[in-house]
């Protein structure tokens, strides 16, 4: 039986003191794995990176996290949603990603929706206002969804912002803006340095307001919200070079018809590779991912875990080196809100 988890305490360092222990990274072998126990949990070493005295992650292949048999990855959440802190910084009013930083311990990457300036916020776990940075030369359509992974050197970690929505469904291509983390001990009151990745979609324009970035290999995956009765599809583009000239065709590679209408307002994949979480306003779908690749991960039925009480949803991140994951609403003075993976 798994018992509740201990309560965290509500402090800046409340995400990082999660960070000392992760699920192994490895595989199960067919789509409804999440239903079988999976190899013992280690820790993943943190490396140097080139850019900056802080760190960023190593990560190994993925495995299935430990789960007991019948049950899925669902259930290794306690129900009880703690709330982190009230986001400070009076720029955030209408949070549409959130990406818990590798380089800089218990702090979050924030971006507004569309109608706001290209301004990248750093907050801390327990919601206090780190550094606003305003990203120079940039005019965001519709700024949706942001993710951190790895990008054309090895040894730094990225952010990317997914200018990524489109309500009126008016392009059919969109794009990425990506850069090192920045320090946050010193961090710049401007970034200058940007790449911007143009990505394709195969047909008609498309309206997505969900990304992640796979740890592994930086191939880059965009989740369409889903109209009416249409259904969300994922697409893949393939990880980008360092300067891409032309725009990168996207393949879709999975479509989901959610009872009830549900539409996908935000993603996020496990730092170490494992768990796929997909979320909408009112819920969390999760898939444990599989050696056949995310075509067969996707192909399963998800399960649905806790799903925190919000105002308008829109943006989720998976704890560093952990399963446990943090969400945030759109609105001013929101919480940070904590669903914990259950301590024995």
């Amino acid at each position: 039986m798994i018992k509740a988890a201990p309560r965290l305490a509500v402090a800046l360092t409340a995400v990082a003191a999660l960070c000392q222990a992760c699920v192994a990274p490895g595989a199960a072998g067919a789509p409804r794995a999440e239903t079988t126990a999976g190899p013992q949990m280690t820790s993943l070493a943190p490396v140097t990176t080139a850019s900056t005295s802080t760190t960023t992650t190593t990560l190994g292949v993925p495995a299935a996290p430990e789960i007991p048999p019948g049950e899925t990855v669902c259930d290794l959440y306690d129900p009880a949603i703690e709330e982190l802190g009230t986001v400070a910084d009076e720029g955030v009013v209408e949070a549409s990603g959130l990406a818990a930083s590798r380089a800089n311990d218990g702090a979050f990457w924030v971006i507004n929706d569309s109608g706001n300036e290209s301004l990248l916020h750093a907050v801390g776990a327990d919601g206090s206002e780190l550094a606003t940075i305003a990203v120079e030369g940039v005019l965001g359509f519709d700024w949706e969804d942001i993710a951190v992974g790895p990008g054309p050197d090895p040894g730094i970690s990225y952010v990317y912002i997914g200018d990524i929505g489109d309500n009126l469904r008016l392009r059919t291509t969109i794009s990425l803006l990506r850069f090192p983390e920045p320090d946050l001990t010193d961090p710049p009151r401007a970034l200058s340095a940007v790449a911007t990745i143009r990505l394709s979609y195969p047909a008609e324009a498309e309206d997505s307001e969900a990304m992640w970035v796979d740890p592994l290999t930086g191939d880059i995956f965009v989740v369409t919200k889903r109209q009416q009765d249409e259904r969300a599809v994922v697409y893949r583009a393939p990880a980008p070079p360092a300067a891409p000239a032309e725009p990168i065709p996207m393949s879709p590679i999975a479509e989901f018809e959610f009872a009830d209408n549900g539409q996908v307002t935000a993603a996020d994949v496990s730092t170490d590779g494992s768990v796929v979480a997909l979320r909408g306003y009112n819920e969390v779908w999760m898939w444990v991912r599989t050696d056949l690749g995310y075509e067969a991960t996707l192909a399963a039925e998800p399960c649905l875990a806790p799903s925190p009480d919000e105002i308008q949803g829109e943006a989720l991140s998976f704890v560093p080196g952990e399963l446990s994951y943090v969400t945030l609403s759109e609105g001013t003075a929101q919480q940070l809100k904590l669903v914990a993976v259950a301590r024995p």
